[in-house]
Parts: structure tokens; C-alpha cells; sequence
């Protein structure tokens, strides 16, 4: 596929990512969200404003990895590695892309991830945010259950959202933890008739709102993938994202 920028196109999904999120996992569930939705993929790569600001602080400086050695920093450097690392988030997007054959286009802003979350982005169904990598040991997640934080809303890009990820995940078992301000709704009752299904196991924890921050402290890092609702209580949004280390899905 090539890249279309017509404005007649309305984009639907959104991906963005900085130097702390990328990875070739989240660009491909936004490929595959895209895909699902029948839309247009658009990505940004985020040129982190805070991580700029300090390198050109005095008093930074730079440690080697490799050598261990201290070296000045310099905003001109870092904007070569950003900008490095943005083409090859933009090679990735398009390996994945072409290979569901979706259309998508590709910009750099400058700014911060999180307050990409607080944007209207009207004319956006689907906004994902990569999050910082986690560094939990890698061996027990092939293991264990995938784990979903379902945020719940009235929208019916909700069920959506999880009907695409619970195709992802195939038929490994997965977790859900639903939380709602009323979970008696009856949304509670569609997610529910989502997860009977023979081919997965599947089990589904269902939780006042009040309850959300005690469950973010105690398995806030341990989530696959959030779906959020982008039209709750901003706080509470920030309060989320800062937690997590997961991809999000932001949803109108």
C-alpha cells in the first residue's frame, strides 16, 4: 500500500508513540485495529518535549551503556537519534500495514504523549497510545493469562475495541477486568456474552469505579492492553496512563 494524505479519507485510528513506547507489538495492534475497523491508520511519533528540554541542561549528561563512560549531551544529537528512530517507526508501520493492506500516513510532532489523551480528536474513532516498556520478566507472560483493563463507557467502540483484541490474543486465556460506575449495566451484559465462548478461556472481574485505584496499585503493570473511554474525567484518565505499561485505546 502507499501512503494517502487525501483529506476525503476519514481517519478513524490513531497511533502515537514516543522514544519510550515504540515497539513493533503496539504498531501492529494499531494495524490491526485499523484493519478491523475497515479505516485509514494515522501514526505520530512524538518528539518528547521534556526529554529535549533536559538534554540541553548544563549539568546532563550522557552514559554508555557499553563503555560506561560520561559524555556531555547535546539537543542537536538527540534530535538525529529522535529523528532516526522515527524512520524506523515509519519502516515498521509500513511492513505491517502492507501486509493487511490498509492505508495509512505518518507524521512527527513535537509534544508529550499524554497530552495527546486529552485531545477531543473528534473525527478519530480509536486513539492508542504506546506506553513506556515494561520491564517485567518477559518468560512468565508466555505463560500466563493476557490481562485487559476495560474502563467501561456506553459506546459501542467499546465492545468493538475488545472484540478485536480478544481475536488477538487468540486462544490463550485472558483476564478482563471491567470497571464501571454501574456494573450491573447493561454493557456488563454484552461483555459477558463475549466471553462464552468455547474456543478461549476467559474470565471476567467486574468492579465498582471506587475500586479502580486500589486495583492500579496493585496490577496496574501487569495489564496486556487498556481500553479507555476518551470522553471520562480527564484526571482520572492521566491517573490511569501514569500507571500503566501496556498500550491503551482510547475510545470515542
Amino acid at each position: 500500500m502507499t501512503v494517502n494524505n487525501s483529506p476525503k479519507q476519514r481517519q478513524t485510528v490513531m497511533l502515537a508513540a514516543d522514544v519510550n513506547s515504540y515497539a513493533v507489538t503496539t504498531v501492529n495492534l494499531a494495524v490491526e485495529m485499523a484493519a478491523s475497523a475497515d479505516s485509514e491508520l494515522h501514526c505520530l511519533f512524538i518528539e518528547d518535549e521534556d526529554l529535549l528540554q533536559v538534554t540541553g541542561l548544563p549539568f546532563t549528561s550522557e552514559i554508555s551503556l557499553t563503555t560506561g563512560r560520561e559524555r556531555p549531551t547535546s539537543i542537536d544529537q538527540m534530535r538525529r537519534s529522535l529523528r532516526s528512530l522515527a524512520q524506523q517507526f515509519k519502516q515498521t508501520l509500513r511492513h505491517e500495514a502492507q501486509a493487511l493492506q490498509i492505508t495509512w500516513s505518518f507524521d512527527t510532532v513535537r509534544g508529550r504523549i499524554r497530552e495527546i489523551s486529552l485531545e477531543p480528536g473528534t473525527d478519530v474513532t480509536y486513539t492508542i497510545l504506546g506506553q513506556a516498556v515494561s520491564h517485567r520478566q518477559q518468560p512468565r507472560r508466555i505463560h500466563g493469562p493476557r490481562k485487559i483493563l476495560l474502563l467501561g463507557n456506553n459506546s459501542p467502540n467499546q465492545k468493538r475495541a475488545l472484540e478485536m483484541l480478544l481475536r488477538r490474543f487468540g486462544h490463550q486465556k485472558i483476564e478482563i477486568s471491567f470497571v464501571a460506575d454501574d456494573p450491573a449495566s447493561e454493557v456488563l451484559s454484552e461483555i459477558a456474552s463475549l466471553i462464552k465462548r468455547d474456543d478461549q478461556e476467559m474470565m471476567l472481574t467486574v468492579l465498582n469505579r471506587n475500586q479502580l485505584d486500589s486495583l492500579l496499585e496493585r496490577s496496574g503493570s501487569s495489564f496486556d492492553c487498556a481500553i479507555i473511554s476518551k470522553h471520562g474525567e480527564s484526571e482520572e484518565r492521566l491517573r490511569v496512563l501514569k500507571t500503566l505499561r501496556c498500550p491503551v485505546i482510547l475510545v470515542a
